[in-house]
């Protein structure tokens, strides 16, 4: 970037100052427009780095807290869950609910009428995986860093992820990270209806032990269970 303030150094000595006016607003637009490639890079890099030290990870555990919000509607829902994710596997219990996935079938439970549901899995039809909850964001998006803070001793960053493929379902991600621990703590998703989706992680534990049985649904488990099979 030096060489650039030489080079305007030496053309005000020679051009009209109409003309270095230009070149100085050209050196101008040139050095933010560096300065913010510069930060998507740099955001693009540390999602990058977080979402393949998840994917390092045999399995985890983790609690969250789910809130669902609509602006228009002025509605606002608050739910607590946790998530257990080995591999492509996944088991996710919220509110009433329990789905549970071992990628080829997915059972969803519904405490409340005593029910299951089972179904092929297609995560093509999902708008976000939940088994990818951890690892998405390193492909696939336009980066863009909102805040930088200090908490302590650590760096907490918010950042903005907008997909490329604009037939997704959501328009918008924001998601907080520690960068000290390259940890996600929270994301928001901005789906295309007006809702926002926000999980924030209370707590994870990764490479958690536990049996292939967690991602089957035992009938036996559930006495009296009406099971309605759509496959």
């Amino acid at each position: 970037m030096l060489a650039w303030f030489f080079y305007l150094t030496e053309l005000m000595n020679i051009c009209s100052v109409k003309k270095s006016i230009i070149l100085v607003l050209v050196c101008i637009s040139a050095t933010l427009s560096w300065g913010q490639t510069a930060k998507q890079n740099e955001a693009e890099k540390l999602m990058d780095k977080i979402s393949k030290r998840y994917k390092a990870f045999k399995s985890i555990k983790a609690d969250f807290v789910y809130t669902i919000e609509n602006k228009q509607q002025k509605s606002q829902e608050r739910q607590k869950g946790n998530l257990l994710v080995k591999g492509n596997k996944f088991r996710l219990d919220i509110a009433n609910q329990v789905i549970i996935c071992d990628n080829k079938t997915i059972w969803t439970y519904s405490r409340e009428v005593n029910e299951v549901q089972i179904d092929n899995y297609n995560p093509k039809e999902a708008g976000i995986k939940i088994d990818d909850l951890f690892t998405m964001y390193g492909k696939g998006f336009l980066y863009k860093t909102l805040e930088t803070k200090k908490e302590g001793n650590k760096e907490i960053v918010t950042i903005e992820l907008t997909p490329k493929d604009k037939k997704k379902k959501f328009f918008k991600i924001k998601v907080v990270v520690d960068k000290t621990n390259q940890t996600i703590l929270s994301s928001q998703v901005y789906d295309k209806t007006g809702t926002i989706h926000t999980y924030t992680v209370t707590n994870q534990v990764p490479n958690f032990k536990f049996d292939d049985n967690q991602f089957l649904f035992d009938v036996k488990k559930y006495p009296g269970v009406e099971v309605i099979d759509l496959r």
